[in-house]
C-alpha cells in the first residue's frame, strides 16, 4: 500500500467515524443530557463548542499523521545503551530520561512533539472508531446489547486500549533501535 493510500483510508476512516459518533450521540441525545464524555459532563460543553473542540482535535491529528506519513522525523537516539524506558522518553522528549518523565514533562522541539503525536493520536483515533462505531451498530440495530451496555466499561476499554496501542508503538521503536545500534 502506498503512504497516499494508506494516509487517505487512515484520514477517512477517522473522519467518517467521528461523524458517525455525533451523529448518533446527536440521536440519542439532541441536549447532550445522556452525554458522558467528560468534554460534556465534566466541562458542560454544549453541542457548538464541543464539535469546534472535536474538530481542532481532528485537524490536528490529521495535519500529524500528514508529518509522520510524508515528512517522516527519526524520533529515534544514535547513541548505544538506552533501555525501553529510555526510549519512551527519548521518542517523546527527545532526552534520555525514564519513561515516567513523559507524564509530567514537554518536549523542548515542537516538530518532535508532533511527529510523536501523528503516530500517537492516529492509532489512538482509528482504534476509538473502532470502539465507538461498534458500540453504535449494537445499540442501535439489537435488542440485546443495551441491557449490557456500560459508558464505564466502553471508557475503560478505550484508555486500556490507548495505553496498550502506545506501549506495542513504544515497544517497535525500541526494537527497531536495538537493531539499528546494532549495525553501528
Amino acid at each position: 500500500m502506498t503512504k497516499k493510500t494508506k494516509f487517505i483510508i487512515t484520514t477517512t476512516w477517522i473522519l467518517l467515524t467521528r461523524s458517525y459518533d455525533a451523529y448518533c450521540t446527536n440521536q440519542l441525545t439532541p441536549d447532550l443530557s445522556k452525554e458522558i464524555n467528560p468534554l460534556v459532563s465534566v466541562l458542560s460543553m454544549t453541542w457548538t463548542p464541543l464539535l469546534l473542540t472535536l474538530a481542532i482535535l481532528i485537524t490536528y491529528s490529521i495535519y500529524t499523521y500528514y508529518l509522520t506519513v510524508f515528512k517522516t522525523k527519526n524520533l529515534l537516539p544514535t547513541q548505544r545503551g538506552f533501555s525501553l524506558s529510555n526510549i519512551i522518553a527519548f521518542t517523546y522528549l527527545g532526552q534520555k530520561d525514564s519513561w515516567t518523565a513523559i507524564l509530567y514533562k514537554f518536549p523542548k522541539d515542537i516538530s518532535r512533539f508532533n511527529q510523536y503525536m501523528g503516530h500517537i493520536m492516529t492509532r489512538c483515533l482509528v482504534f476509538v472508531g473502532f470502539v465507538s462505531t461498534a458500540m453504535w451498530i449494537l445499540i442501535n440495530y439489537t435488542d440485546y446489547y443495551e441491557k449490557f451496555h456500560s459508558p464505564t466499561f466502553i471508557y475503560l476499554f478505550i484508555v486500556f486500549g490507548c495505553a496498550w496501542i502506545i506501549y506495542k508503538w513504544n515497544k517497535e521503536m525500541f526494537i527497531q533501535y536495538l537493531a539499528t545500534s546494532t549495525d553501528r
